[in-house]
């Protein structure tokens, strides 16, 4: 007799199986990383690097944590994980953010890149259209949701609650700090353009 089976492969009898889960977001976060380099490549190439992996030792000690926590609570609490609704909800917030930061790199070309200048290059224009008419920082605001969705993809609540508060006090930090370049960089306009409009990252204004 065929076992009962959900619509897509990766959700059975209402779970994900732990093949699936961490696969799915492995391809999240493997597309996240190539796709900035790609980007890069393509829109900035002056700005490419080895850097543009987004690769630091504390990120991956984070992922590597989360990838430990999810192992862990398969392994003892296995009810907590793999339930489809959840695991669809963070990949809707996953792939959200993610796009939302690629559209915004894309949008910005030469004027986004990874690094804070300290001085103003030739390149460095002020963009006010596109995403950025809603978002002062989209391509943060996407990284923000982005790593809390592959958190609750895994279902990993100390990971989803870490991610959160370390996002959150990341940004908290280099906001003001490259805004006040911006500010150096365009006067008025952007002090304007920052008071107009949001970063919609919570409680930074």
């Amino acid at each position: 007799q065929a076992q009962s089976m959900s619509p897509t492969e990766w959700c059975t009898n209402g779970a994900v199986s732990p093949e699936a889960g961490v696969g799915i977001f492995a391809v999240f976060v493997l597309f996240y990383h190539l796709s900035e380099v790609a980007i890069v490549y393509l829109y900035n190439p002056d700005e490419l690097s080895f850097d543009s992996l987004l690769l630091s030792r504390g990120y991956a000690i984070a992922m590597t944590s989360a990838v430990v926590e999810y192992a862990v609570e398969w392994y003892f609490f296995p009810g907590w994980k793999g339930t489809c609704w959840v695991f669809a909800i963070g990949l809707a917030i996953a792939a959200a953010g993610e796009a939302l930061r690629k559209i915004a790199m894309i949008q910005a070309r030469k004027a986004f890149t990874h690094t804070i200048y300290t001085y103003q290059r030739k390149e460095h224009k002020l963009v006010k259209t596109g995403v950025y008419r809603f978002i002062r920082h989209p391509g943060y605001l996407g990284w923000f949701w982005w790593s809390i969705g592959t958190q609750i993809m895994l279902t990993n609540p100390v990971s989803t609650i870490g991610f959160a508060v370390a996002a959150w006090r990341f940004f908290a930090a280099r906001i003001p700090y490259e805004e006040s370049k911006l500010v150096a960089f365009f006067g008025q306009e952007y002090v304007h353009y920052r008071r107009e409009t949001p970063s919609w990252i919570p409680f930074i204004p």
